[in-house]
């Protein structure tokens, strides 16, 4: 390993470090909250929605939270990565280090949570007979296409809100709207067909499905809905991996 992947590497985990007990300073529930938040979003949910959806969907409340913890963890760190540089002005003209770790250390730390929050879902999973240790490689799927979304989407935002700061507020307004065009609340098999490819178009529909596969044993997504999801994420990687290397020199400037 050289010397820049070691020191690059080592910076990352510290400030995920910090970022962790940043996070859970003076609570008493500390990581329970990544699991609390989530519960409570699936008991109001939960009560409300079956009300109108026609066709019911067997353990609803697993597969309502196990789609929570997902989402939580792609708007949580969207939310927080997007302003991130900017939060970070003072740090950043004070020392040279690799930008991209401000953004990466809190996805790596909304990781951990997520992982350990899932472990807290196995229990209710297995119980219910719906848990098969043969699916847990789907969930692995759906985990790395959710990391590779959220990182280059990440980058992508954090990057241009240094330069327009109009991008955080826009990134708050889409994530209203976007939860609702990803399938949580419902099924995916109550969206009408001639409108599915709105939702092949979201690059959040096949890493939810993949979870509700392994955790809930609901269908896994199709291989259209993969093909074109996976393509759209590894083209958001791309970008916004290039689009950070490029404005990054110019942060100084803008902030």
């Amino acid at each position: 390993m050289s010397e820049k992947i070691r020191h690059f590497l080592e910076l990352l985990w510290g400030m995920t470090e910090k970022e962790l007990r940043a996070r859970y300073k003076h609570t008493i529930f500390g990581f329970l909250w990544v699991f609390i938040n989530p519960l409570i979003q699936m008991l109001i949910i939960g009560f409300i929605f079956p009300l109108f959806i026609k066709e019911p969907i067997e353990h609803y409340n697993l597969y309502l939270f196990t789609g929570l913890l997902t989402w939580n963890f792609f708007s949580l760190s969207l939310s927080k990565t997007t302003p991130s540089i900017v939060f970070e002005r003072s740090l950043i003209k004070k020392a040279r280090f690799p930008h991209a770790v401000i953004p990466l250390s809190i996805i790596l730390s909304n990781t951990i949570n997520l992982m350990l929050a899932f472990l807290l879902i196995l229990p209710p999973s297995m119980f219910l007979h719906v848990f098969s240790i043969t699916r847990l490689t789907y969930g692995i799927i759906g985990l790395v296409m959710l990391l590779g979304f959220t990182t280059g989407l990440s980058l992508l935002t954090a990057a241009l809100d240094v330069r327009y700061r109009d991008v955080n507020f826009f990134v708050q307004a889409i994530l209203i709207v976007w939860f609702y065009v990803t399938p949580i609340v419902y099924s995916i098999y109550s969206v009408p067909r001639h409108m599915i490819w709105i939702w092949r178009l979201n690059p959040m529909t096949a890493p939810v499905q993949f979870f509700q596969h392994a955790f809930v044993n609901f269908p896994a997504p199709g291989v259209a809905m993969i093909s074109v999801n996976t393509a759209i994420i590894i083209f958001v990687l791309i970008m916004g991996i290039l689009i950070f290397q490029k404005e990054s020199k110019y942060f100084d400037d803008w902030l």
